[in-house]
């Protein structure tokens, strides 16, 4: 197909990397924002967790499809997700359809979620969700009620006022019941009110798993009957796409896709989550030699990486816990002393994995290297900071910082000290802090936040807000593209491609800085460790000029052993020459360490090049 130059995304001069933060409905700012994006730079590297895994597997679908219309489609995203529906509802408010065991809960708490009076929007909606057993529960205070209305004196007005007492605590009573027995259903579905199928009573209404499925496939450039897009699909077109997801039955965050060959699925389990033809291609599509590993039973192996449907990991990531179930997986428990015994088939056992955004919301180490050769920005989410109010201009409803001092402060988050609401405030708090101060952390950091978008939005925009008026919809998408553009401005210029910005290169000045900063700081903390005896074997025996020490594990070969005693020797003649090294100014704060991390699929397990250096 011949390609029109002359269109906004046909022939973007430079290349860059995504990462998106998660905020369920606060994804509807992504799509334009990644659209403008998309007018100065191809997309090379893509990323996110819960909600911002959505808007990264669309935004790399897009550019997947990029010669057919993707990015066109994905700009006019807001749009359709904005359009009311027969029955007076967005497009984005039908994709979370409960379960039959979960709607009365459902429709209370989101009711709740979308209305100005919280306490009445409760009652109303409680009464409305259960009011078989709050009928129940009222009659014993009726019939005390009636029968005290045949009585007289004060015992008749004493009976009636016990009476309407006696109600409202059985209503309370049978409703508490009923939403409790809910919740326990709710359990068994999975931890979630909706599993992203189509629910009870949903009618033609697209429900949120297929109605991705369908636009992730149409932004590629396919229909539903093709395959459906893979990450090998991605990785052949020079697209590298990432989200978190996270591991509940191991207590860890982990990127998708992942490598490893021992996960197991149940196909009727998966059915229950996602579209048949994508369960069917995952069946047919076992990693190579997967006959020897198959378990007995109907488990299935999980395909490779690049046999991986794009929506699989998706839908992993944004399992948003209550709202969106959990996804099931089965594997050996190599901890239970019974499968380390057993000289049969092991057994399996279920692995849980709920939203990314847990243990990663902004996962904007996504992708990153000691020298960018191109930037990886992040985009965030965040409320309006004290003294900010909301403008009409959207343009400056966001924030990059724009100098070398902009964006070191962490918000600060106030603590109420009197009555019930000050725990729920404190519980809030802490819950926030467990989540998100990784992320935070790095939020602040120098080569870090000149690169983050913060796009601000109000308690009425966005997260569990899912019934939003078309109107916030659109201001949202738009405060995403004029947020977008500071970040082309400030990395690309008025000619992208061209000349060099003074963003750019402070950039990447930044960047050189600080890796320079915590090379220093390691090289000379091992000098230090290797050079001082402690109790035990002396570094210089394993490693070093001469060493000939017995190694107490991983051998050696004589040739590995001596290439490692050269590197050893020029690494400790490196770390003397720079030992207390001054640059001649001070290095970019917060200061930052080198340290060795466990690889959870991210940076750390990537060999993420370019084909060709960047244009800048």
């Amino acid at each position: 197909m011949a390609i029109d130059t002359s269109a906004p995304y046909a022939a973007p001069p430079l290349k860059c990397d995504i990462v998106m933060k998660g905020g369920i409905t606060s994804g509807v700012i992504y799509p334009r924002a990644v659209a403008e994006l998309a007018r100065t730079y191809r997309l090379s590297n893509v990323g996110g967790a819960s909600a911002g895994a959505i808007a990264a597997a669309a935004a790399a679908a897009a550019e997947y499809g990029r010669d057919s219309g993707g990015f066109d489609e994905l700009d006019a995203m807001p749009d359709e997700l904005a359009a009311l529906g027969p029955d007076g509802q967005s497009r984005l408010a039908s994709f979370f359809q409960p379960t039959a065991k979960a709607a009365p809960l459902f429709r209370m708490l989101f009711g709740v979620a979308g209305s100005q009076d919280k306490r009445a929007a409760l009652v109303g909606g409680a009464l409305r969700g259960f009011w078989p057993a709050a009928t129940v529960g009222a009659l014993p205070g009726l019939v005390v009620m009636v029968l005290s209305a045949l009585g007289e004196g004060i015992a008749a007005v004493a009976g009636i006022v016990a009476g309407a007492a006696l109600l409202v605590v059985g209503v309370v009573f049978a409703i508490l019941v009923s939403a409790l027995r809910r919740l326990a259903g709710v359990a068994e579905d999975g931890f979630g009110m909706c599993t992203g199928m189509p629910g009870a009573r949903a009618g033609d209404a697209p429900a949120l798993t297929p109605w991705l499925h369908g636009k992730i496939q149409s932004l590629a450039g396919r229909t539903t009957g093709d395959d459906p897009l893979t990450f090998g699909d991605l990785t052949r077109a020079g697209i590298t796409l990432r989200m978190m997801t996270t591991d509940l039955t191991r207590h860890k965050p982990v990127a998708m896709p992942w490598g490893t060959r021992e996960f197991f699925f149940d196909p009727d389990e998966m059915r229950a989550v996602f579209p048949s033809d994508v369960v069917d291609w995952m069946v047919a599509h076992p990693p190579p030699g997967a006959d020897d590993d198959a378990p007995p039973g109907s488990l299935r192996p999980w395909p490779a990486a690049d046999d991986l449907p794009v929506i699989v990991a998706t839908r992993m990531s944004l399992s948003f816990p209550g709202l969106i179930s959990a996804v099931r997986l089965w594997a050996v428990d190599r901890t239970d002393p019974a499968n380390r015994r057993r000289s049969g088939a092991p057994s399996h056992s279920p692995v849980w994995f709920t939203d990314g955004g847990l243990c990663a919301n902004l996962p904007v180490h996504f992708f990153d290297s000691p020298l960018p050769r191109h930037p990886t920005f992040a985009l965030n989410l965040g409320p309006f900071p004290p003294g900010v109010e909301k403008s009409a201009n959207q343009s400056e409803n966001s924030y990059l910082p724009t100098t070398n001092r902009g964006g070191r402060q962490r918000p600060w988050h106030h603590l109420p000290t009197r009555g019930l609401g000050a725990w729920a405030a404190f519980g809030a708090v802490m819950v926030h802090t467990a989540r998100e101060w990784v992320d935070g952390a790095q939020m602040v950091m120098p080569g870090y936040r000149d690169r983050i978008l913060t796009v601000h939005h109000d308690a009425a925009e966005g997260g569990m807000n899912l019934a939003m008026p078309p109107q916030v919809v659109r201001d949202l998408a738009e405060r995403g593209r004029l947020g977008a553009a500071k970040l082309v401005r400030a990395f690309a210029g008025d000619r992208p491609g061209v000349d060099s910005t003074p963003g750019w290169d402070n950039h990447r000045w930044i960047r050189f800085r600080t890796s320079m900063s915590g090379l220093d700081r390691w090289t000379q903390a091992f000098d230090r460790s290797y050079g001082t005896l402690g109790f035990g074997t002396p570094y210089s025996r394993f490693a070093g000029p001469g060493a000939d020490g017995e190694l107490p594990s991983f051998p050696l070969t004589p040739d590995q052993r001596a290439v490692l005693n050269d590197r050893t020797g020029e690494l400790i003649r490196l770390a003397g020459t720079w030992n207390n090294h001054r640059w001649g100014a001070r290095d970019p704060q917060p200061p930052l360490q080198l340290r060795l991390v466990p690889d959870d699929g991210t940076a750390a397990g990537l060999d993420i090049l370019d084909e060709a250096p960047s244009a800048l």
